[in-house]
């Protein structure tokens, strides 16, 4: 927001949950922004929060809750309802197609998404993006309400190619909302880089250079800038 004040030219694209308190929270963050900054809202069923039963009553769920520590919080399927875990596998699919469409160039540059969710679902999301164990995840507790917690990009440094960093790898917590998030440590979402010193990618499918010399007498400097190049015209993500 802060940024649309000084005129910054960058633009929003929403997924929300569909649950009414969701749709209002996107309906406020939107409502603040130059409607040219807003590209688009898209619903995911997927971002809801845990399913805990069809219909719920107050005594009964104390019940279960009381069950679901003994059996394992993460793992405790709610009658006629979720488990983390069913959560976790719906998040994945969730991450799977977002990552396809950041790859696949659908954002322009200097697009910021936006995930407008719940408690659980948050959480899991940055259990499945940074790959916490279930263990370093029952350690991590949601943050306080509306508090928005913030992915930030890591640019690749001089002579890195684009092609070896997954899209994942190219974000990070930022400090905000790692105080935000009780429980969770530096060391949890910080991105593991997959990338290899000395290799430079082709061509996309063709393969590898080799370490510290080249690939059949290619230029390594010159096959980075062109990747840096398919890189930018792909919207910044591989």
């Amino acid at each position: 927001m802060e940024a649309a004040k000084r005129g910054t030219n960058y633009k929003l694209y929403f997924y929300t949950s569909p649950y009414k308190r969701s749709l209002q929270t996107y309906e406020g963050i939107r409502d603040a922004f130059a409607s040219q900054q807003v590209l688009g809202m898209q619903e995911e069923v997927q971002l809801r929060e845990q399913d805990f039963g069809n219909f719920q009553d107050a005594a009964g769920k104390e019940r279960e809750k009381a069950e679901r520590l003994r059996f394992g919080r993460f793992f405790y399927r709610f009658p006629n309802g979720e488990s983390g875990a069913d959560v976790y596998d719906r998040i994945t699919v969730f991450q799977d197609h977002l990552i396809r469409d950041i790859n696949a160039g659908r954002f322009a540059n200097n697009t910021s998404l936006v995930l407008v969710t719940h408690g659980l679902a948050l959480r899991i999301f940055l259990m499945r993006w940074f790959h916490w164990s279930v263990d370093q995840f029952m350690h991590v507790y949601n943050p306080a309400n509306a508090v928005p917690i913030i992915l930030e990009r890591v640019e690749p440094g001089p002579g890195d190619s684009p092609f070896c960093w997954h899209t994942k790898s190219m974000y990070k917590l930022n400090a905000e909302s790692l105080a935000a998030l009780k429980g969770c440590t530096s060391d949890m979402c910080t991105p593991v880089v997959s990338y290899i010193p000395g290799e430079v990618l082709l061509n996309p499918g063709e393969g590898f250079g080799s370490q510290g010399g080249g690939y059949g007498g290619f230029d390594e400097t010159a096959q980075v800038e062109s990747a840096w190049e398919q890189w930018a015209e792909l919207g910044g993500g591989w």
